[in-house]
């Protein structure tokens, strides 16, 4: 059986932190990785998987209303095109 390695120093194709899963690790290759124990090596979960960021909420509002703008602006920028009240709607706590 395989086991999980994190990468600490990475390699060609790896990068650093990944997971990786070897049956022998290379002399080579053992300063390089760290094993995982059997709690860390689990799947991770998010704690919230539904959660949008800012900039994705005021952007979904904006198209729902049929205002045109440009996706590599800030969600500040985004903001100033809502029209007026529709930020509030979007945070309320804010």
């Amino acid at each position: 059986m395989a086991d999980k390695y994190e990468v600490i120093k990475p390699w060609h194709g790896v990068a650093k932190g990944e997971v990786v899963q070897l049956e022998k690790v290379h002399p080579s290759l053992k300063s390089h990785v760290r094993k995982l124990s059997d709690k860390a090596s689990a799947e991770l979960t998010p704690a919230t998987p539904t959660a949008t960021s800012r900039k994705e909420a005021i952007a979904a509002r904006l198209t729902e209303l049929g205002i045109e703008f440009k996706g590599t602006l800030g969600a500040d920028r985004l903001a100033e095109l809502l029209p007026d009240g529709e930020l509030e709607k979007l945070f309320p706590a804010e």
